[in-house]
C-alpha cells in the first residue's frame, strides 16, 4: 500500500475523495492536512474555524496537520510554508498529497509543478469525473453538508446554510457548476460515511468578504464532543 496525505478543506470533495481511497486497498491514509489562516482561524476561502475542521479529523479517526498562513500571504511565502510541511511528510515516508480537484487544468498543472520542487507527487481520486454525477453520488452516498459560502454574483443569498441535497442540485442554472468547481459555492461537511459520529453544529451569523461578492455564515458549536 503507498502512504498518502490528503490536502483537506472539509467541504465534500475533500470528504468523497478519502471515501474513495478508504476503499482503495492500494493507497494507506495517513493523515489530513490544511491550511489556516493566522489571525482568523479560518481556513480561507471556505471561512470554516479550525476548531471544527479538527473535528472532522477526529471524527474520521485520521491525524490532523496545520500549516498556519499570515494574513494575505504572497506566493511566495505560502509556497514555503507549505513546503516546508511537504519535508516533513516525506521525512514520514510520505511522497503522495491526494488533492479533490475534479475539472480545473490550471490548478491541477500548478500543484503538480509545486510539489515537484519537494520530490513529492500529486494524487486525484475524483479527476475528470463528471461534476453533476459526482455532486449526486456525494448526496446519495449519505454524506451531509452545510453550503457555507456562496458567490453572490452566481447564487442567491437564500442558499446559505442550506443543507446540499438532490433538490438543490437540480436548482442550479446552466452558468453553475453543480460541484462549485469555480468556485460558485463551498460546503462544510458534517456527517456521512466516513464519520464515526456527526459533527453537531449550526449556522450563525453571515458575513463577507473579497469586497462583498462572497457570503459565508459561521458555522458554530452546536455540542461538539
Amino acid at each position: 500500500m503507498k502512504d498518502v496525505i490528503v490536502s483537506w478543506s472539509g467541504g465534500k470533495d475533500s470528504a468523497y475523495a478519502v471515501y474513495t481511497l478508504l476503499k482503495d486497498k492500494k493507497y494507506n491514509i495517513k493523515g489530513l492536512f490544511s491550511t489556516i489562516s493566522e489571525k482568523e482561524k479560518r481556513l480561507p476561502a471556505h471561512e470554516v474555524k479550525s476548531v471544527f475542521i479538527r473535528e472532522q479529523a477526529k471524527s474520521i479517526g485520521l491525524p490532523y496537520h496545520e500549516v498556519i498562513l499570515p494574513d494575505h500571504p504572497s506566493n511566495e511565502v505560502y509556497e514555503q510554508l507549505v513546503g516546508n510541511q511537504l519535508k516533513k511528510f516525506k521525512q514520514q515516508g510520505i511522497n503522495t498529497v491526494v488533492y479533490a480537484d475534479l475539472l480545473l487544468e490550471d490548478m491541477k498543472l500548478y500543484r503538480d509543478e509545486f510539489m515537484k520542487k519537494y520530490d513529492v507527487e500529486g494524487l486525484y481520486p475524483l479527476w475528470k469525473k463528471d461534476t453533476l454525477q459526482h455532486a449526486r453520488d456525494f448526496v446519495s452516498e449519505g454524506f451531509r453538508a452545510i453550503v457555507t459560502t456562496v458567490d453572490l454574483e452566481k447564487l442567491p443569498a437564500k442558499m446559505i446554510g442550506k443543507v446540499l441535497d438532490h433538490d438543490m442540485i437540480n436548482s442550479f442554472p446552466d452558468y453553475v457548476d453543480p460541484s462549485g468547481e469555480f468556485g460558485e459555492f463551498h460546503t462544510f461537511v458534517f456527517d456521512g460515511p466516513i464519520f464515526n459520529y456527526p459533527i453537531n453544529v449550526q449556522t450563525g451569523e453571515l458575513f463577507t468578504t473579497i469586497d462583498g461578492r462572497y457570503l459565508h455564515t459561521n458555522i458554530n458549536n452546536k455540542g461538539i464532543r
